[in-house]
């Protein structure tokens, strides 16, 4: 049986982060926390930085394809908080115009409502388990985290924890968010919000996926809940579970 390890990577905002909700179009919301898939594209950048597409096995996909075997999760530090806004910012919309409309410049832009999370100077962990990168390779890719989401979330990556994740099943207690569709106890404070899963090949779509947020809304902080996991992973001391 292979090793997994994990990454522990603690990280703090300049200004907090944007990463909207999947088949978002003239209004896009954003998510409360990035998603396994934004955590992941940030781990790849560090390796394939300037590539914006590569082949795999023939098909023309993004680089973070090449790490989609990787468990990804966060949450925020204890210490930390954020807020959500709304900010009107100037998009491209040419993709939503009639067939007739998409070659004129007067329909090539609009405002658009784009949810983000402010949290100047707050902190995130974010966590990483594969057997599939040495710890080594690991570690110097979440030393090369730049950025959580949209390029403007320009982030600092304050430590990063190198250990053995052990793998662990049952009742546990998490603060990361872990697929809706495992058995968890009810509260206030759990938020069910769809994810977005694939769509790293060109010509595939991705498939949205609910998972289960342990949060408080406002303000935005992680809250603790009770999990009955049939496949976890104990990483320094932490639960981050599966399902």
């Amino acid at each position: 049986m292979s090793e997994f390890f994990y990454s522990k990577v603690y990280i703090k905002f300049h200004w907090g982060f944007s990463v909207v909700s999947p088949l978002s179009s003239k209004s896009k919301s954003g998510l409360l926390l990035p998603p396994p898939t934004t955590l992941i594209g940030a781990l790849s950048y560090g390796k394939f930085r300037g590539k914006d597409l590569v082949k795999i096995g023939g098909k023309t996909c993004s680089p973070a394809k090449n790490f989609d075997n990787i468990i990804a999760a966060a949450r925020y530090e204890d210490n930390s908080a954020g807020i959500y806004i709304e900010d009107i910012v100037r998009n491209v919309v040419t993709y939503f115009q009639r067939p007739e409309r998409r070659k004129e410049k007067a329909y090539r832009y609009n405002i658009v409502p784009t949810g983000k999370i402010y949290s100047p100077n707050g902190e995130m962990i974010v966590v990483f388990i594969t057997d599939k990168i040495q710890p080594q390779e690991l570690e110097k890719l979440s030393w090369s985290i730049i950025r959580i989401g949209s390029k403007e979330g320009i982030v600092s990556v304050e430590n990063v924890e190198i250990g053995k994740a052990k793998k662990v099943s049952g009742r546990v207690t998490t603060k990361y968010y872990f697929p809706a569709t495992v058995k968890h106890d009810a509260s206030p404070f759990i938020k069910y919000i769809d994810f977005w899963e694939g769509g790293q090949t060109w010509g595939e779509e991705g498939e949205k996926k609910t998972y289960a947020v342990p949060i408080s809304s406002f303000p935005l902080y992680s809250v603790e809940a009770k999990v009955e996991a049939e496949e976890a992973y104990d990483v320094g001391g932490e639960i981050v579970v599966v399902n």
